[in-house]
């Protein structure tokens, strides 16, 4: 589960800023037509926080406000974007959303079945691996950050069209 911090920083989840923008207008309009065209699938249309980690639609996001909005409206999106990823319980500010205390569960933790370490669909389908980062997790981490290492996880494989939330369980 690795993540490009220009795509997660900025507009992995654009979208996600969409939803509350229907409420409270922070997001540019330009910002607004880039996440109407632009599918969060496999994400579900209110799925926040999966939207927050989704790479590939953060990508799509990216390219389209880069072309479509002037700097000051980018610069508009990316602060909306962070403050509704927080709000969804993921925190992008800092590039990673993991919390510290399982960034090393994450990125130690080996797979028996992934030989591609960027192949982060096929870590999430790797039971025994996600069984082991949520073994590190509890070991790790305490509550609060205990929580957003689950939440996070769960997001991220959830952007890869795969739920491990059988798997790690309450």
């Amino acid at each position: 589960m690795r993540f490009s911090i220009t795509t997660v920083l900025f507009a992995a989840s654009l979208a996600s800023a969409y939803t509350i923008a229907n409420r409270q207008t922070t997001l540019p309009a330009c910002a607004q037509t880039c996440y109407a065209n632009t599918s969060p699938a496999p994400c579900n249309a209110t799925d926040v926080a999966c939207q927050c980690v989704n790479e590939n639609f953060g990508a799509e996001l990216t390219k389209c406000v880069m072309s479509n909005c002037t700097q000051s409206d980018q610069l508009q999106a990316q602060q909306a974007v962070i403050e509704t990823c927080k709000t969804a319980g993921v925190d992008i500010s800092g590039g990673d959303p993991f919390p510290a205390c399982a960034q090393t569960c994450v990125q130690n933790t080996k797979s028996s079945t992934c030989a591609d370490p960027n192949d982060d669909a096929c870590f999430c389908k790797d039971t025994a691996w996600v069984q082991a980062v949520d073994t590190c997790f509890k070991s790790s981490c305490t509550d609060p950050d205990l929580q957003t290492a689950k939440d996070v996880g769960e997001a991220e494989c959830r952007a890869y069209g795969v739920d491990i939330s059988p798997t790690v369980g309450a």
